[in-house]
């Protein structure tokens, strides 16, 4: 994989055809990197006269964070076992509004 420059102040960009992944460095920055681009995106990016515009609206979106690409949060498995329940609690308590304010089983329940 070879870095090519855009036409913008010393930034490169360097893209991998086989696994659609692409690296981008800007001048005082660390390379990112950037899953599943697809190769013409990657040729615009190498042709435009503003690459910082085209990074930023057309790739930036894209980013890659280094830690967590393949991991699940916990704190999102959690909030879908919330969800979970709280919907299943939801589906077999379901209550009818009494005329008077408050609530009673529904007839489906009591039969």
């Amino acid at each position: 994989m070879d870095w090519a420059a855009l036409k913008s102040k010393h930034a490169h960009a360097a893209y991998d055809a086989d696994s659609r992944d692409l690296h981008v460095k800007f001048p005082g920055s660390p390379p990112v990197k950037h899953a599943d681009i697809p190769p013409h995106v990657y040729q615009n990016l190498l042709e435009t006269s503003d690459p910082h515009f085209y990074y930023n609206y057309y790739v930036a979106p894209s980013r890659v964070s280094p830690a967590s690409r393949h991991q699940l949060s916990l704190s999102y498995a959690l909030k879908l076992a919330l969800l979970l329940a709280v919907s299943s609690l939801l589906m077999v308590t379901s209550l009818d509004q009494a005329p008077n304010g408050g609530f009673e089983e529904s007839e489906l329940r009591s039969n």
